[in-house]
């Protein structure tokens, strides 16, 4: 069933655990989080991402989203994740997406505040719930010290993290539902472990005063991702490590077949890896 994301993240924040938000881009992502979730009886924020429409074109992926989201037996938010422009942004609100996270990051910073604060407007009189960010998440790291953001080669990944101060500028003057702060994750693999900065995680909890979200889960030790829901992080951004564990497994069920091999039995092999992928994380969060 889809669920009010609002007092979802309400429930998160008085009882101090996280929720997995889960980008899925084929019918196995779905039945793999959607099962994982049911199976441990735990809410779960189901993505999809912009990024994604020439796998997963919104005009056809958006309606299946929502059909197994209010089927599901478990508490599920329907979220668009990374949404940048306005008309595909009112499609996934047509098709029934009820959290959007308006993405305005790479623009300067008068600019973010004023786009956002006019579409959180609109959307909260539609019930819809906003996520914004402030500071920028880099991506495709080389190393720290070595990502790119936006194209461009970045050297200090710290000059990218969200400033305390700013993030609760921002939050009082759009009054967003949920903010995205960069404290130490980057999108994509790391080729080092990532060091969380948890003191300005502290001070963005602070001063923002909303649940706050944290993209590039893959790879984060889990004592670390304890620690950030223990820091007030209630939505926690999981795909790669979904999306890139069927690989191996799929190569082996290949490389073994004794006989005919069909794709949906290589599609139920996905589904089922993703599954338990997605079901670790999301009971990882919940017992904190």
């Amino acid at each position: 069933m889809i669920v009010n994301p609002r007092e979802l993240m309400e429930d998160a924040q008085r009882n101090n655990y996280a929720v997995a938000g889960i980008n899925a881009t084929t019918l196995e992502g779905i039945q793999a989080v959607l099962s994982a979730a049911e199976e441990l009886g735990a809410p779960v924020i189901l993505s999809h991402a912009q990024v994604h429409e020439k796998y997963a074109p919104i005009d056809v992926f958006g309606p299946l989203l929502a059909a197994f989201a209010e089927k599901a037996k478990i508490p599920v938010v329907l979220h668009l994740d990374h949404g940048t422009q306005y008309s595909y942004i009112l499609k996934a609100i047509r098709y029934g997406f009820n959290s959007i996270m308006y993405d305005c990051a790479h623009l300067p910073l008068e600019e973010n505040i004023q786009r956002v604060k006019a579409f959180t407007e609109s959307a909260h009189e539609i019930g819809i719930s906003v996520e914004a960010e402030v500071g920028t998440m880099p991506s495709n790291i080389v190393g720290m010290g070595g990502c790119t953001e936006y194209g461009k080669k970045i050297d200090r990944i710290e000059d990218y993290f969200t400033d305390p101060d700013i993030a609760g500028r921002f939050c009082r003057e759009t009054k967003i539902d949920m903010l995205t702060a960069s404290f130490g994750t980057v999108h994509g693999f790391y080729i080092e472990k990532p060091v969380l900065d948890f003191e300005r995680l502290r001070k963005i909890k602070e001063a923002s005063g909303i649940p706050l979200v944290m993209h590039g889960t893959t790879g984060v030790e889990e004592e670390q991702i304890k620690r950030a829901v223990k820091g007030g992080v209630r939505k926690f951004n999981y795909f790669t490590g979904v999306a890139t564990s069927a690989s191996l497994p799929i190569e082996n069920k290949i490389r073994n077949a004794e006989g005919p091999l069909y794709y949906h039995e290589i599609a139920q092999c996905a589904a089922d890896v993703m599954k338990v992928q997605a079901k670790h994380m999301i009971a990882l969060l919940q017992s904190v």
